[in-house]
């Protein structure tokens, strides 16, 4: 992602890419997002993750999930700390299977 970061939007001030572990990065960060794209793996985010993303408090969060027991987890998480879900997508990546990859766009009150 952040190859295609460099080629597409180099040069934007409006974009930055961090390439790491979430939860080794965003405790240093030192700046305010309004948008924050976040795609964890199966368990979802870890809790250290989501209590600093929750603090970070971006007014818009698109979170994409390939499991819909910690994307429902996560997102209760989110709702109880201010945020309102505004649209939840499935997409069938994976036919003739039970995996289902959710985006959902959740939104600061």
């Amino acid at each position: 992602a952040c190859s295609d970061y460099a080629v597409n939007l180099a040069g934007s001030s409006q974009a930055v890419c961090h390439q790491g572990s979430a939860e080794k990065i965003l405790p240093h960060l030192r700046m305010n997002f309004d948008q924050v794209i976040v795609d964890p793996p199966r368990a979802g985010l870890m809790k250290s993750v989501l209590e600093t993303l929750i603090r970070m408090a971006p007014q818009h969060i698109a979170y994409v999930s390939c499991d819909p027991s910690t994307l429902a987890r996560d997102v209760r998480r989110l709702l109880a700390a201010g945020y309102q879900l505004d649209r939840i997508t499935p997409f069938d990546m994976f036919p003739h299977t039970y995996h289902v990859e959710c985006v959902v766009l959740i939104t600061r009150k």
